[in-house]
Order: structure tokens, then C-alpha cells, then sequence
């Protein structure tokens, strides 16, 4: 602990954010503001945050560059941590928390650095299926105790509408204190990073249920453990297996996995197509989304749809992505054809059918369709319906 600490940015490049500094002392709490706003809603968003803490003295800067309450809020809250200790209570559990569908279509995840509220601001709007709230690879190790204040900060006043929230935890003992911040908020789906045996997220699975009986939360957490070396690779079918019941999909992280391998990643992706192929085998057979890892090229649109199709090809349902504008080409690029959307609807009209009869299985054309193929056509008529492609009575306009 230090008598003064600060947290945040701020500067004429900065947006969205604050650098707040708080010194402790025995006299009244003062906030001193100066910058973009220099708002007392800000020192609202302060001051109240200090009530809940318990913190009446001592003095508050505030560097403004646009920040919204919640995010000084945060920053204080960091600073004066460092300060006083750690031992104040954490946010209050939200209420009424959402969870997510398991098959809900996935097709673009955005990952946001968690330590950057311009960044969550933009992926707000950007349309992506999900948003994954990064406390891993984008956050600088002496930047991690504030992200996580802030992400949970963020899930506790953002709405983000339809968007799945998604948080990447770190590793180790790191983990923990993440998950103590997010699993209370509103977190649908944990990303969990460099998974290489099952082991690994059955621990984090026991930490986010012990957490959430704790808090009071009764909404489950999807899990998607990351592959990201050689020994995950040999071991994603353990590993796609081992919580099926908090699981939902599986993903790679291709840049970790390829400098492990001693190679460079090219356009034609041979170099990774066993790799790929072993996810989406696994993931398929434990009854998950294969999700493809993201593009790094970030200007290169024509590189970027090049890789949704071997994408696709390959039989991921979804790709994550690093940059707003990824997602458009990316939610486009994963749309069922509609090839693909008319065979689903013909075969659940046909199971359908066939289950009124009491039959097992059905022939349609020349192919016998059982339930597992039933099953996935569903979720693909069912994911259409989520995105406006088709109507909930495709059934009666198929008959007319």
C-alpha cells in the first residue's frame, strides 16, 4: 500500500476515460475535476462509490477526457484499493441476471481490451454477436488489478442489448481474483485461455459455481475453453468433454499455437489445417460450436473473407475478431446459404413427420436422417429465426 495511487489515462489523445489519483488522509473528501467535463456527475459517481466503500477522507483528482460516470467510478475504486488495501466488499451482485442460449448463434465475437472504455463503447455498437471483455493478452501485467474493476464495473451499468457478454479471464492465480469480480455481474460466457487439459476448466468451473453461490446467482456461465499449444490440440476432445453441461462452444488462439509450432501462419493456413480440423472434430462430437480463431490483418478485407470460407469449409460456425470493422464481413460470411437453410427445413419437417408416425428415422431422398441430424438442423432453422432470415411460420409459408 502507498499513501497515493492513481488509475486510468487520460491526455489530448484519449477518450472515454479518466485518470483519477486519490491520497489519503484524515480530512473531508475533496474531488478536484478538471479536464473535458468537469462535471459533477462525475464526482457523483465518486462520492458514491466512496459511501460504499466506506472512505470519507482524503483528496480525489480527476483528469477527465470524456469518461462516463461508471468508468471513474471504477477508477477511484482501483486507486483508492491500492491505497487502503483490498479488503473492502466488491460490487453488489446484479439482479435478475440473463443468461444466454447454448446455440445462439456465435458467428462474430469482438474481443475488447478491458482496461479501454472507448473500446467497449465502440463494440457496443458494432453489431457483433458477442463481445468478449479481454483481462488477458490485452491488458499490460500492471494494468490487470484496474481491468478487472473495470469490466465489472462495465457489466454491472452497460446494456448490451442482444450482444452476448463475454469475459476472457487469465491464467493461474489470476483467474481467481477475475472470477470474483465477474461471475456476480451480469457475465454470460467465460472465455478460459491456453486450456491444455480438462483439469483446467473444471477448476474454473468449481471456482464460478462456489462464487456463484456465494453472490445468490442462479444464471448459469457458459464456458469456451481456448487452444492455444500442441499438447491442447491433442487433448480438445478431454477438454470439449469435460463440463458438458457448462459448456458451449470451443475455440484456438492460432498465434500462440503457431509459435509453438515453429511456424509462421500464411494465407493457405496448412501449416494449421490438423490443428483446425481436431477442433472442430472435438467440438462436434462433445456436442459444441467450433469457433475459428481471429484475423489478424485487420486492413485486409479480401485476406479476411478468404479465411471465413476455409473457415467454413472446415466446419467452424463462427470466427472471432479484433476490429468493428471485422464483424460485418464476418456475420455475413457465416449466414447459412440457402442451400443450406432449405435442407434444414426439410428435415425438420420431415422428422417431424416422422416422429407423429412414431418412427425413429426417416428417409429423405435417398438419405436416412436420424435425430442427431435432426438436432443440428434445428439449431440451424432456429438460428435463422434469431437472425430475421426466415419467419417463426416458415412451416405454413413452406406449405402454401
Amino acid at each position: 500500500m502507498s499513501e497515493k495511487a492513481s488509475c486510468g489515462y487520460s491526455g489530448p489523445k484519449v477518450k472515454s476515460d479518466c485518470r483519477i489519483s486519490y491520497e489519503c488522509s484524515d480530512t473531508e473528501l475533496r474531488v478536484v475535476l478538471s479536464g473535458e467535463k468537469s462535471a459533477t456527475v462525475l464526482e457523483d459517481a465518486i462520492r458514491e462509490t466512496a459511501d460504499r466503500m466506506g472512505i470519507s477522507g482524503g483528496t480525489v483528482e480527476v483528469e477527465d477526457s470524456g469518461a462516463a460516470p461508471f468508468v471513474a467510478a471504477a477508477r477511484f475504486e482501483a486507486a483508492a484499493r491500492k491505497v487502503l488495501g483490498n479488503d473492502f466488499p466488491l460490487l453488489p451482485p446484479a439482479l435478475n441476471v440473463e443468461p444466454s442460449g447454448r446455440n445462439i448463434p456465435r458467428r462474430s465475437r469482438l474481443y475488447v481490451p478491458g482496461n479501454r472504455p472507448r473500446f467497449i463503447e465502440k463494440a457496443m455498437s458494432s453489431g457483433a454477436d458477442g463481445v468478449i471483455l479481454d483481462l488477458e493478452d490485452s491488458v499490460s501485467p500492471d494494468r490487470k488489478f484496474e481491468a478487472r474493476i473495470l469490466v465489472a464495473h462495465a457489466l454491472a451499468n452497460l446494456d448490451f442489448g442482444g450482444m452476448e457478454v463475454m469475459v476472457r479471464i487469465n491464467q493461474g492465480e489470476s483467474a481467481v481474483d477475475d472470477l470474483d469480480w465477474i461471475v456476480p455481474q451480469p457475465v454470460q460466457h467465460i472465455l478460459i485461455p491456453k486450456v491444455e487439459i480438462s483439469d483446467e476448466v473444471s477448476v474454473i468451473r468449481d471456482m464460478i459455481e462456489k462464487i456463484s453461490e456465494l453472490c445468490g446467482r442462479e444464471a448459469g456461465i457458459w464456458l469456451m475453453p481456448i487452444i492455444e499449444s500442441p499438447l491442447g490440440v491433442f487433448n480438445a476432445l478431454d477438454i470439449a468433454r469435460s463440463v458438458p453441461d457448462e459448456s458451449a462452444a470451443l475455440t484456438l488462439g492460432l498465434q500462440d499455437l503457431s509459435a509453438e509450432m515453429g511456424v509462421t501462419p500464411t494465407a493457405e493456413g496448412t501449416e494449421s489445417f490438423t490443428a483446425r480440423s481436431m477442433i472442430v472434430l472435438a467440438a462436434r462430437a462433445a456436442g459444441l460450436q467450433p469457433i475459428d480463431t481471429v484475423y489478424a490483418d485487420v486492413k485486409n478485407e479480401n485476406g479476411l473473407r478468404e479465411s471465413i470460407r476455409r473457415a467454413k469449409v472446415l466446419g467452424f460456425v463462427g470466427k472471432g475478431c479484433i476490429h468493428p470493422a471485422q464483424v460485418p464481413i464476418i456475420n455475413e460470411g457465416f449466414l447459412p446459404g440457402s442451400e443450406a437453410m432449405d435442407k434444414a427445413k426439410r428435415i425438420v419437417m420431415a422428422m417431424e413427420q416422422a416422429v407423429s408416425e412414431g418412427l425413429g428415422a426417416v428417409a429423405l431422398g435417398s438419405k436416412m436422417i436420424d435425430p442427431p441430424v435432426a438436432k443440428q438442423a434445428q439449431v440451424v432453422v432456429d438460428n435463422a429465426i434469431r437472425l430475421g432470415l426466415i419467419s417463426v411460420n416458415w412451416r405454413e409459408e413452406e406449405k402454401n
